[in-house]
């Protein structure tokens, strides 16, 4: 059993970010209104996007929770309250993708929104390291790809309780993502391992992850090897993800792929520092990867490219899909549900 430390309340990555490095532009920015319909002025079937926020008198409220969204393909990740400011974990969801760059919105494409949702927990140093259930939570899952930067928007069609809510919510979109994106190399980072630090100064899972904690990121670009690259503290997790991502994700792929692919787990604090002083220093992976947020998993092609990234909650298929498609093996079907005589 690792030793007990204090552990102070954990703030978010993205505000020690801004304070420790250059001035970041900001996250995905966003305007919605809500309304049962909306059209465009000229007659036709065309959302409104409005410029200026109207609250008006809906009970649901989306929002893209994405770091930054870019040219090319994106995981769009949304989160979905009620008017309670409680989370929405049973709606389905369409979103139609329009870009609103020339004189009329134009619709680029359209996805039904998948939900994912999972348990929150965190493990509590300060309670004989205890995996502590904090709630549920979820987000909705679309794939979009985005042309050009700049205004954008998702006419969001939601299926809750019984009625059809459509609400217009306009994003910015940028030339790039902060964090590398799908196709640039994998940062080599030369993160500390345990041949240069007692695990527990590394990592805050329970059991510690110690095979994952024996290679730097550097070292496993050289492997010729797909490399999955996580970034979550499960002890201090603002948002209770990283925990789940470990143990839900990524311990399973783990052990199914594990002599064929290099796993790596980087805790994004300097947990010596947080632990004495109540300081989240991020540590130098995280500056050198841009990253805004935890939990992040990147996976790495065989030539040390990113192939894949996921920001926050994700689902075991959508990274096993992937890792698949580098090993050459065949995607793995899923059952048809069969019906009762």
């Amino acid at each position: 059993m690792p030793a007990m430390f204090h552990v102070p309340r954990p703030r978010p990555l993205q505000s020690i970010l801004m304070r420790v490095s250059r001035p970041l532009a900001p996250t995905v920015v966003v305007v919605f209104v809500l309304a049962l319909a909306a059209c465009g002025d000229s007659g036709e079937d065309v959302p409104d996007f409005p410029t200026v926020i109207s609250l008006g008198e809906g009970d649901l409220f989306p929002s893209i929770i994405n770091s930054s969204l870019a040219v090319g393909d994106n995981r769009v990740v949304m989160q979905l309250i009620n008017k309670d400011d409680e989370l929405v974990l049973d709606a389905g969801m369409d979103v139609g993708y329009y870009n609103l760059n020339g004189e009329a919105p134009v619709l680029e494409s359209e996805a039904e929104a998948r939900l994912i949702s999972t348990e929150l927990n965190f493990i509590d140093e300060n309670s004989d390291f205890e995996r502590t259930v904090t709630g549920m939570g979820g987000v909705y899952v679309t794939h979009a790809t985005f042309d050009e930067p700049g205004d954008w928007g998702a006419e969001i069609t939601i299926y809750s309780d019984g009625e059809t809510t459509v609400i217009p919510y306009r994003f910015t979109v940028r030339d790039d993502t902060e964090e590398p994106g799908v196709g640039d190399p994998a940062p080599p980072s030369l993160q500390a391992t345990t041949a240069t630090e007692p695990i527990e100064e590394i990592d805050t899972s329970a059991p510690f992850r110690e095979a994952m904690h024996a290679m730097t990121v550097a070292d496993a670009l050289q492997t010729g090897k797909p490399v999955i690259i996580t970034f979550a503290t499960p002890a201090f997790c603002t948002s209770r993800t990283c925990g789940p991502i470990l143990d839900l994700v990524v311990d399973p792929l783990f052990y199914a792929y594990g002599d064929d692919v290099v796993f790596v787990h980087i805790e994004p604090y300097v947990l010596r520092d947080l632990r004495q002083t109540n300081v989240q220093n991020p540590v130098p992976a995280v500056l050198e990867w841009r990253l805004r947020s935890e939990p992040w998993v990147f996976v790495v092609d065989q030539e040390g490219d990113i192939a894949a990234k996921f920001e926050g909650i994700a689902a075991h298929d959508e990274v096993e899909s992937v890792l698949r498609e580098l090993l050459d093996l065949p995607p793995i079907v899923q059952p048809t549900p069969q019906l009762a005589d």
